[in-house]
């Protein structure tokens, strides 16, 4: 029954002053005057007919009736904060961005704070590798790769297809140390898997730039940009970096290029969305915010 339940400002001053063991303290946390803690716990007590405080050793505790109402009250009051965090976290508003992990992880994490303060929404990111299975999810937009044409939406440009090739570090101070110069023939070399040759590959990057190398060394193919460079990071050989893509890890230092050539493509990265998406406030932000290509 509601009339067995002591008052919640009772029980929320009790809970405070058993956190902070003094009622100057708990009546600070709570921004109510002293007088007003002493009133609510003495209320209490007279509600429940047993004392709560004792004072020990010059320090206020709480009586073992205090101590099983407190652990009562912190468990329902622990449950109720979290119950509160999940719902106003709901009702916040979301926009969704769908993409491919690497652009997630590399690209677009790292300016998720500052556009969620632009668009006063939470990012909410799904990731997957191929374009049809993204553009099946219910998302606000989608950062996508090719020319800029995908039929019934509207695309702008955020980051223009260029790649080299980089590699951990200390891989690249042992290509560095072999002397060589330029990338070895034997070098471990990570490749994306293309069969529709969409993205810029190691063949295009030996054919459009002066390197004189065969690299018939090892090569490892993965299905995801996003795990090339993983494996990069790793040490585990070189890789074709879209240099917009990871500029933040060059910067860093986390990745470190191991030719001078880059080559460049008229495909990119691009923000594409519903008709009309790019006219919303929510779309504007979101390009102001992403917009890599100025």
């Amino acid at each position: 029954m509601a009339n067995d339940l002591p008052s919640l400002k009772g029980l929320q001053a009790f809970e405070a002053v058993c956190q902070f063991n003094s009622f100057t303290d708990a009546a600070r946390a709570l921004n109510v005057q002293q007088p007003a803690i002493s009133y609510q716990i003495k209320t209490l007590e007279d509600e429940l007919g047993v004392k709560l405080f004792d004072r020990r050793q010059g320090r206020l505790a709480p009586t073992a009736a205090g101590e099983i109402l407190f652990e009562a009250v912190s468990r329902s009051f622990d449950s109720l904060r979290s119950v509160s965090r999940r719902l106003r976290t709901q009702a916040r508003p979301v926009t969704t961005i769908a993409t491919y992990p690497g652009v997630a992880t590399h690209w677009l994490t790292p300016r998720l704070a500052q556009l969620s303060q632009k668009l006063g929404t939470a990012p909410r990111i799904i990731t997957l590798v191929k374009d049809a299975d993204l553009l099946r999810e219910k998302a606000d937009c989608w950062i996508l790769f090719g020319a800029g044409r995908w039929p019934g939406l509207e695309a702008r440009l955020l980051l223009k297809e260029e790649v080299c090739p980089v590699a951990a570090p200390a891989v690249a101070d042992g290509i560095r140390a072999s002397g060589k110069g330029g990338l070895p023939a034997d070098a471990v070399i990570i490749e994306q898997e293309d069969p529709e040759r969409r993205w810029l590959s190691w063949d295009d990057w030996l054919r459009l730039t002066p390197e004189q190398v065969g690299l018939d060394g090892p090569r490892i193919t993965v299905n995801d940009h996003g795990l090339a460079l993983h494996m990069a990071l790793t040490g585990a050989g070189v890789t074709l970096g879209w240099t917009a893509v990871i500029q933040d890890l060059l910067t860093a230092g986390s990745l470190v290029r191991v030719s001078e050539h880059s080559v460049a493509s008229e495909a990119g990265y691009w923000l594409v969305a519903r008709p009309g998406f790019f006219d919303a406030q929510v779309g504007a932000a979101m390009l102001g915010s992403l917009d890599a290509t100025g």
